[in-house]
C-alpha cells in the first residue's frame, strides 16, 4: 500500500473570487481531526497563490483554532489586508466546505529579502545524525498506545524522548528532542523540500509536557488553541531536528515552543502555542 503524499493535502485551487479549496485526507488526522499545522499550511498555500508575489516569501503565520475542521474538502476565504511592494499581510478563514461556522482563522505576513544582520543565536542541540538514534519504544502487550494517522506517516528517531511505559527515566524536565521526517518526502518539482511542510511538523509539541510528568504519565490529548510559526529558511533535506520545551502548564492548559533545524543544523523555523489538556482513555479520542 502506498503512503499518502503530504503535497496532495498542501494544494489549493481557485473556486471563486478570493475563495480557494483544499482537500485534507484522513491520513493526517492527529488523532481525530487533521494536524492543525497542516490545515494552516493549506491556508498559507491559498494566500501565496492569492498574493502572487513570488519575491515575497512567508515570514510568519498565526492561527486561532476557533472550531474543529474535519478532514475532507475545505474552503479558504482569503482577505488581502495589505499588499505592498516589499511586504504584504493576508488573512484566511478555513472551514469545511459548505459550513456556515468559522473554523481556523489564519493571518500571515510575506516579505521580500532585505539587507540586514545575519546570525543564529539559538543553536541546535549537539546530537548525531538521525539514524544514530532509535525509533520510539514498542509498548508492551496490552498497553494503551497513541498512534494517530499523522504519526504513521512520519518517521521519528528519538534523541531525548520517553514513553509512559518506560521505567529507566525520570521526569522534571519539560523538554523533548527528536529527528522527524515524512515517509513520503514533500519534494517539489525541482526536488527541494516544500517549506510549508514545516508548519505541520511545528504543531507537534505535546511530548514536552509528558517528559516533565515522568514515567507512567496519564494518557492525554492536547488540541491546539493557537499556533504561531516564524519561517527562517528552506530546509535542505527531509530530516528535521525538533526541540520542544513546555514553559507552563495549569488550569487544564499548557504553553510550549518548538525550534526546527535542518540536517545542516540551520534554524529553519520556530513556533509556539497554547494547548488545552484532555485526560482521556484511548477509546475516548473520538469524542469532542
Amino acid at each position: 500500500m502506498s503512503l499518502p503524499r503530504i503535497l496532495d493535502s498542501l494544494r489549493a485551487v481557485p473556486v471563486g473570487a478570493r475563495l480557494w479549496r483544499g482537500d485534507i485526507a484522513a491520513d493526517w488526522n492527529a488523532p481525530v481531526y487533521p494536524n492543525g499545522g497542516l490545515t494552516t499550511a493549506v491556508a498559507v498555500r491559498a494566500m501565496e497563490m492569492e498574493l502572487d508575489q513570488p519575491h515575497q516569501r512567508l515570514r510568519n503565520v498565526s492561527t486561532m483554532f476557533v472550531s474543529t475542521v474535519p478532514c475532507g474538502p475545505v474552503d479558504i476565504a482569503v482577505e488581502r489586508l495589505r499588499v505592498g511592494k516589499r511586504m504584504s499581510q493576508l488573512r484566511a478563514d478555513v472551514r469545511s466546505s459548505g459550513s456556515a461556522e468559522r473554523g481556523h482563522l489564519v493571518t500571515a505576513a510575506f516579505g521580500e529579502s532585505r539587507e540586514g544582520f545575519e546570525f543564529e543565536y539559538l543553536k541546535a542541540p549537539e546530537v548525531g545524525p538521525p539514524l544514530d538514534y532509535p525509533p520510539p519504544a514498542t509498548p508492551p502487550p496490552g498497553h494503551p498506545t497513541f498512534n494517530p494517522p499523522f504519526f504513521q506517516n512520519v518517521e521519528v528517531r528519538r534523541v531525548k524522548m520517553f514513553s509512559s511505559f518506560e521505567k529507566d527515566w525520570v521526569g522534571g524536565t519539560a523538554e523533548a528532542i527528536r529527528w522527524i521526517r515524512f515517509r513520503t518526502p514533500p519534494r517539489r518539482a525541482d526536488a527541494s523540500i516544500d517549506p510549508l511542510s514545516l508548519i505541520a511538523l511545528a504543531d507537534t509539541m505535546p511530548p514536552s509536557i509528558a517528559q516533565y510528568i515522568g514515567p507512567g504519565f496519564p494518557f492525554f490529548h492536547a488540541p491546539s488553541v493557537d499556533l504561531n510559526v516564524r519561517m527562517f529558511a528552506d530546509p535542505e533535506d527531509e530530516w528535521i531536528l525538533g526541540r520542544m520545551i513546555c514553559h507552563w502548564a495549569g488550569d487544564g492548559y499548557a504553553s510550549a515552543e518548538i525550534a526546527l533545524w535542518d540536517i545542516r543544523r540551520r534554524l529553519v523555523a520556530h513556533a509556539n502555542q497554547m494547548m488545552l489538556i484532555r485526560l482521556v482513555t484511548p477509546g475516548e479520542l473520538g469524542r469532542k
